[in-house]
């Protein structure tokens, strides 16, 4: 039977669709492909050719970072809180932990001073983590999402970072290890002989921004003044529309507000940041808006008639979206007059 180019080419093309839809782990991606869902954080460039192979984004969390070896009697840590982001890549081919380590440091550089809080390496014969047992990996990851990726590892380093921002300190931990011995079908992630670098970071200031309250009275003088006012303690989780608790003050004092002013009319827009698609954040700000407005009208007794909802996705940022302070204060409720 004969074969036109066309078929061969289409036959081949449906052999790969095949093979890559039957791929269970992140592993069995090819070279420059990401899982989905996965982003570089704003501030800090991607070594160039990896891969990201695990991501994760909280909107408040903790993370251990390490200040000695995990060998010494009383290991040393401290624990900081804020948004947390963790992302590992596989490295290209040939790239060492050394080079990783180097190159990410750079980017931080950029970013403003740093300060080293710990850095230690486990290889050629330098032992400054742990005995090469595993130690260090459980005592700083343990079975946290993403751990597996600091298995197997020869020629590990880590390193942790306090880097003074100009949107205030970004901290940054990194691990950077050699799969030297196992195959990524064997449990862990990595390619074989090659280097995965893990990195979690945290900035810290962005949940007081998000806890402030603004009184009913400040909302009216900001209303009549601008004709708009942006709160901040209407609290929702990552990629959620449901109201959290904690909003349920703010709510309140819109509430007041209302009451005060028989006349006042509330258009309630809801605003993103840029972490994610135009559309699928329009969608995610339209029914956090709704949200709101359904609160007010069944809890706050405000009658529907004087309510307007809307999603604006992140098309009218107050801040750069370049870092998490920035983001913020774009992720945002603002009730508009009129």
């Amino acid at each position: 039977m004969k074969h036109t180019p066309s078929r061969i080419l289409l036959g081949l093309l449906l052999a790969v669709c095949a093979a890559f839809a039957q791929a269970q782990d992140p592993s069995e991606l090819p070279d420059g492909t990401d899982i989905k869902g996965a982003a570089d954080h704003p501030s800090i460039q991607r070594f160039d050719g990896s891969s990201i192979r695990f991501y994760e984004k909280k909107a408040f969390d903790e993370l251990v970072i390490a200040l000695g070896s995990a060998m010494d009697e009383n290991p040393k840590t401290m624990i900081v809180e804020g948004p947390r982001t963790t992302i590992v890549y596989v490295m290209p081919k040939d790239v060492s932990p050394l080079e990783a380590v180097r190159a990410y440091r750079a980017e931080l550089e950029k970013l403003g001073a740093v300060k080293v809080l710990f850095q230690g390496v486990n290889d050629g014969g330098r032992e400054e983590l742990d005995n090469g047992i595993n130690q260090f990996r459980n005592l700083i990851y343990g079975d946290s999402p993403g751990s597996e990726w600091t298995r197997w590892n020869r020629g590990y380093r880590y390193a942790a970072f306090k880097v003074a921002t100009a949107d205030g300190d970004l901290y940054v931990a990194m691990y950077a290890g050699l799969n030297a011995d196992q195959p990524a079908a064997d449990g862990s992630t990595v390619h074989f002989d090659r280097v995965g670098v893990r990195l979690d970071i945290i900035e810290p200031k962005a949940m007081a921004a998000r806890m402030v309250t603004v009184e009913s009275a400040e909302m009216a003088a900001e209303i009549k003044k601008n004709g708009s006012v942006s709160l901040y303690g209407i609290l929702f989780d990552t990629g959620k529309a449901d109201l959290k608790p904690d909003s349920v003050q703010a709510l309140q004092e819109i509430g007041k507000l209302m009451a005060s002013d028989a006349k006042l009319k509330l258009l309630v827009v809801g605003h993103t940041d840029n972490v994610g698609g135009f559309e699928s954040n329009r969608e995610l700000s339209q029914r956090r808006a709704k949200a709101v407005v359904a609160a007010l009208v069944a809890e706050q007794k405000v009658a529907a008639a004087r309510l307007q909802s809307f999603g604006a996705s992140y098309a009218a940022p107050v801040a750069s979206n370049a870092a998490e302070a920035g983001r913020a204060k774009n992720r945002r409720v603002e009730l508009v007059s009129f």
